[in-house]
């Protein structure tokens, strides 16, 4: 669906972030037999870093909402989406990422603040660039901006994440559909100060203090696959971060230049009609 994403509010928050990561925009294309509204329950499972650059991962279990919608101009299908324009070369979608809680006992941050679970939202302006009968390319341009989810959420920063993507969409009702993407990501120092900084007081023997700067984040690639099958739902995502020659490489608490997110999803299709 790196698709890497509070205890009652946190568990449906982290529920939501699970989704997003799951999800990571394969764009919805209508055709002939499929459903205008799907709903359901799913069960997912997240290998994901604990901050993209952590050498450290963890493995999450968790339960989600199932929801498709594909109507004329509103489509909500792994993403969602707005067809504004008077042409199918052009639209406005709204894209999402997130990340997990980051865990109380990796060591990189030992005597650091805990990560709160975060998500990113914002519009994205997406370009078809060339297309055939089953596959087509666009130019996808999300901008993003990124929240911490603690007691008192708190606005971190904005992300830019240009990028190609190439699209195979489902045209039958049980068929898959798949996209590839690729590009460079960019975010502001308050996004990169909250998850690679060392302030004065959390300088040890072997994390010396850091400032973070605004740029380049480094590199994402990502594939998502999809399918249905009867009344089951079936997605997933691979995602793989490449951080060389990013502003925050040289950050204490990178410890891994790359990183790979996965996740797999299946869910109970309720209703489709």
């Amino acid at each position: 669906m790196n698709y890497s994403h509070s205890t009652s509010l946190l568990n449906s928050l982290t529920a939501g972030i699970a989704l997003l990561v799951c999800s990571h925009a394969v764009k919805a294309d209508h055709y002939p037999g499929h459903a205008t509204l799907e709903y359901g329950i799913g069960i997912t499972a997240l290998h994901t870093p604990d901050y993209i650059g952590s050498s450290y991962s963890q493995n999450q279990l968790l339960l989600f909402p199932y929801l498709k919608y594909r109507g004329e101009r509103l489509r909500i299908d792994d993403g969602v989406e707005a067809r504004l324009f008077d042409t199918p070369d052009m639209l406005l979608s709204v894209s999402g990422n997130g990340s997990l809680p980051g865990p109380d006992d990796n060591p990189e941050r030992a005597g650091m603040d805990k990560l709160d679970p975060s998500v990113e939202l914002g519009p994205s302006l997406e370009f078809r660039l060339q297309h055939d009968e089953t596959t087509s390319v666009w130019l996808e341009l999300p901008l993003r901006f990124a929240f911490a989810l603690g007691k008192e959420p708190q606005s971190i920063g904005a992300i830019f994440h240009p990028k190609l993507a190439w699209r195979k969409p489902a045209p039958g009702k049980f068929d898959w559909k798949l996209r590839l993407a690729a590009g460079p990501v960019f975010a502001d120092d308050r996004f990169h100060s909250y998850y690679y900084d060392v302030q004065a007081d959390e300088v040890t023997a072997s994390r010396s203090a850091y400032r973070s700067n605004q740029g380049y984040s480094g590199f994402r690639t990502d594939f998502t696959y999809s399918r249905r099958f009867g009344e089951y739902w079936l997605g997933g995502f691979i995602r793989y971060d490449n951080l060389s020659q990013s502003v925050i490489e040289d950050s204490p608490l990178v410890s891994d230049s790359s990183n790979l997110t996965a996740g797999i999803a299946l869910a109970w299709v309720f209703s489709d009609r």
